[in-house]
Order: C-alpha cells, then structure tokens, then sequence
C-alpha cells in the first residue's frame, strides 16, 4: 500500500498536521521538523494525494481539454499549445476525446465538472453554449475553439474558415481548374465554413463544385472517395479536389496515385490544416495553414485570463487569418519548388 500522511509522521516523529504543514505551509515549520518530515518522505516514497486534498479544499488547479478527434494531426497540434500555455501557468490538464460522438462529449463534459475541474477548453461537434453557460454559474470557465453564439460566459478562439475556402477556390480557379469536388463533413461547422467559401469564390464564374459527405475526416474517408473518383470514366472525374483536412485529401492522393491518376496533371489537390504530413506526401499537398498550436496556445491563455478575472467582460475574438500554403499538388514541382537546379 502507498504511504499515507500518517505514516510519514510516525517515522517522522511528529503530527500528521505538522506533516500536512510541511506540504502546504512549509513557513511554519522550524528547519529540525522540516528536515525531519522530508526525511521520512524520502525513505517511505510518499507522494502526496493532490486530488484528496484539492476536494478538502473545495478547489482544484485542474483544467480540462475535450477534442473532436483525437487522432488527428491538427488536434494533436491544439492541444500541445493548451497543454503549454497550462503548464506554464502551474495548472494541471485533463485531457478527452469525444471520436465525433455527441453523447460522449455530452458525457466528457459532466465527467469535468464531477472533477472539479476550474476551466475547460473545447472544440465541439454541436453547440454546446447552453451547457457551458451552466458551467460557468457554477464558477466553471470554459472558451471553444471555433464560432458560437453570443455569450457573456463563454470565450471563444476562432479562425477564418471560410476565408479559407476562398483562397482555396481563388487558387484552383487561378490554375484553370473548372470541376471541382468538396469532401467534408456537414456535421462540423468549421467545414461548412470551408466549403462556404469556396463557393464565395465560384459564385459568377464558369466552374461548378460538387460535393461529397463523409463522417470522420480520416485517411481511410479520402481513400475511399479517391477509389470512387479513379473509379469513374476519366471525362467524369473532377479536375480539382478541395478536401476540409489534409488528412482527407492524404487518402484522395494516395487512392489517385495507385490508379495511375497524376497529380495535379489530372486532378489538382487542396488540403486545409497545413500539418506536417502535408509536405511529406510523395506530391506535396497544398494546404489552407490553420495554425494549430497556436490557436491552442491561444485557447489556453484565454482561459487564464477568465479565471484570473471572472467578472471582467470577455474580449471580441479576432479570428486567426488564413493562409495558402502552394505546393506540388496544384502546380508541379518545379514551380511549387523553384529551388536552384
């Protein structure tokens, strides 16, 4: 059995309150007792219960991050930016995923709030405000990654989707490209967004778009899309592909690229996200930037600053602003690349 505080106070030779001063108000004790109490520590390997004691005290230095998917690049980007900007400010974090499922968010959310958690990030499938708002009566903060309805109590952290999806039809229809696919998923506003503006940028012209649904955003969604594409008579297919992650248009190219389709020659290839993967594919993926990490970053320090002062007013979020990022998929590689030689 693990040492308890008692433990460590009968080796020590003192009270188990003078223990427990040892490990929350070390300033009252006098330099033998300290030494004494650490000593015992040491040689029982003790760690003290910090969620014990943060229930005795009614309050805890634990925040929580709740993700729409957890396996996918970008998310994993986003939380390392939350998870630094806590650390850095001596807050411990709890982390969860909800796989895209509405109850299991649902469910993360009351698991938090059980814990005693002080404030938490999000980035949801639904509009979980109402929900939040209860939170925070509570004394619960929380801030979302991605639009939401005005709230008082809620933050959130927002980039430019749709301003996005301009640039990527800009781009495709600045390369010549007429018929285009969108693959997203509808249960995810960000990717509404995106595919909103890629129609800003048609609207007027001579190109058209179809679009096609899948569930998860995964590799194995653009492989299967990337299938049915080679699968079509070649005057069929579309001569672009807007994919709303780059881990769909990954699946997309690799399918094409098995089947003897080129890229771009054939098709032209957006992804958005922007993450490392994007670059390393055998034709480098041209890629709407969201910056992950910073965006997390941000999420996180938007939290503090609730905590720090929960009755000040929250800020208007200024969006993250979109960028594209030109690679081999929608041009070639000598003009993507136009290194010496």
């Amino acid at each position: 059995m693990p040492a308890s505080v008692k433990d460590v106070a009968a080796l020590a030779g003192v009270s188990s309150s003078t223990v427990s001063n040892y490990l929350n108000h070390p300033h009252v004790l006098g330099a033998q007792s300290a030494e004494r109490v650490r000593a015992a520590i040491e040689q029982l390997g003790y760690v003290p219960n910090e969620s014990a004691r943060q229930l005795r005290a009614g309050a805890s230095r634990t925040l929580a991050l709740i993700l729409l998917d957890a396996w996918i690049p970008y998310f994993q980007e986003l939380s390392r930016g939350v998870e630094d900007v806590a650390r850095e400010g001596g807050w411990s974090l709890f982390f969860s995923n909800s796989s895209r499922d509405g109850e299991l968010e649902r469910r993360n959310i009351d698991m938090f709030e059980a814990h005693r958690v002080q404030g938490l990030v999000i980035y949801p499938l639904g509009d979980v405000v109402p929900r939040l708002e209860q939170l925070a009566e509570r004394g619960i903060r929380s801030v979302v990654v991605g639009p939401i309805r005005e709230s008082a109590t809620v933050g959130s952290v927002l980039f430019d989707d749709r301003g996005g999806g301009r640039l990527a039809g800009e781009h495709l229809l600045g390369i010549g490209r007429r018929r285009l696919l969108f693959v997203g998923a509808p249960t995810v506003s960000q990717s509404n967004d995106r595919l909103q503006g890629i129609r800003d940028t048609l609207d007027g012209s001579d190109a058209s778009i179809e679009v096609v649904d899948v569930v998860h955003l995964a590799t194995e969604d653009g492989l299967e899309i990337g299938e049915r594409i080679a699968a079509l008579p070649p005057q069929e297919r579309p001569d672009a592909v807007f994919a709303a992650n780059d881990m769909v248009a990954i699946g997309v190219m690799t399918q094409l690229l098995r089947h003897g389709i080129r890229v771009p020659d054939d098709i032209a290839l957006v992804g958005f996200d922007d993450v490392t993967q994007a670059h390393q594919t055998v034709v480098p993926l041209t890629s709407v930037r969201q910056p992950g990490y910073e965006i997390g970053r941000a999420a996180g320090a938007a939290l503090l600053q609730q905590l720090a002062d929960p009755t000040a007013d929250l800020p208007e979020p200024t969006p993250f602003a979109a960028e594209l990022v030109v690679r081999a998929s929608t041009v070639g590689r000598r003009a993507a690349d136009p290194s010496p030689g």
